[in-house]
């Protein structure tokens, strides 16, 4: 199965809508702010500097680096036209704020201009990371910083026992929807061959134990198993229903590592 998010628009509306939803709810989760906040805390951005977050989604993310910084150029670059829409709806007025169609692997972008480029979550669903990571680093001036946060999906888990069912969705989430689950563990090798000094590595842990902050992995595992036949539209509600009753008794239990690198663009 394709990678959804390494194609949003190529996907059914009901996929579209899906994910859109799941990028807003993740920007907004008290599980995963700390993770987000923990590399704006280590960055440092002067007055009338420039961030571009690189695959900015629905910009929830690019929302929270705008208000982070908000004497700071902030512009999200998307590929996806649905999503950039949906981004553009929910700037708000924030004036430091800009969000337009870009591709990852040829920025229109000058080179040696912008403070601190940011990837967030964006590696783990190309096939090849090598040219996103590249233009990252031509746009960076010498001395910029490059911010990659990603999930090492090779250990998201969602069972309580074996045979879990939410456990499976888990797992069919991983299989169906993410490109390279072990991306996290190539980070610095990447770093390493394109004129950056790696300056933080960090792992956290997001753990979910209640809310909607992994219904994801539920709705968009059985939204493809439907769609091929695998399994009927009355057992995918009933997973949800699930996920639902286990975030209210306290019983859910949904963990996925984070991978954070820092790394300076060097100046000669």
């Amino acid at each position: 199965m394709s990678d959804p998010f390494e194609n949003v628009d190529a996907a059914s509306p009901q996929m579209i809508d899906i994910i859109a939803s799941a990028l807003e709810t993740r920007a907004e989760d008290t599980d995963m702010l700390p993770v987000i906040d923990a590399y704006l805390d280590a960055i440092a951005v002067g007055d009338g500097g420039h961030i571009v977050d690189i695959g900015s989604g629905t910009g929830g993310i690019t929302r929270r680096i705008a208000d982070r910084f908000p004497k700071a150029l902030v512009t999200g670059l998307e590929p996806s036209t649905a999503l950039t829409e949906k981004a553009k709806e929910l700037a708000g007025d924030r004036s430091n704020l800009t969000f337009r169609l870009g591709d990852g692997g040829a920025l229109d972008v000058d080179s040696d201009t912008i403070d601190v480029a940011i990837l967030h979550t964006v590696l783990s669903h190309v096939q090849s990371p090598e040219p996103l990571v590249s233009e990252a680093v031509r746009i960076l001036r010498p001395g910029g910083s490059l911010v990659i946060c990603d999930a090492d999906f090779s250990k998201a888990k969602m069972g309580v026992v074996p045979g879990d069912p939410l456990g499976s969705c888990a797992d069919a989430f991983v299989a169906g929807a993410v490109t390279d689950p072990w991306v996290a563990g190539k980070l610095k090798p990447l770093v390493n061959t394109a004129r950056l000094e790696t300056r933080h590595f960090s792992v956290l842990n997001r753990v979910v134990t209640s809310g909607m902050g992994s219904m994801v992995w539920v709705r968009m595992s059985t939204a493809r198993m439907v769609a091929d036949g695998v399994i009927g539209q009355p057992l995918a509600d009933a997973l949800e229903a699930e996920y639902l009753r286990r975030a209210e008794a306290g019983t859910l239990y949904c963990v996925l590592p984070f991978v954070t690198l820092i790394a300076t663009k060097q100046t000669s």
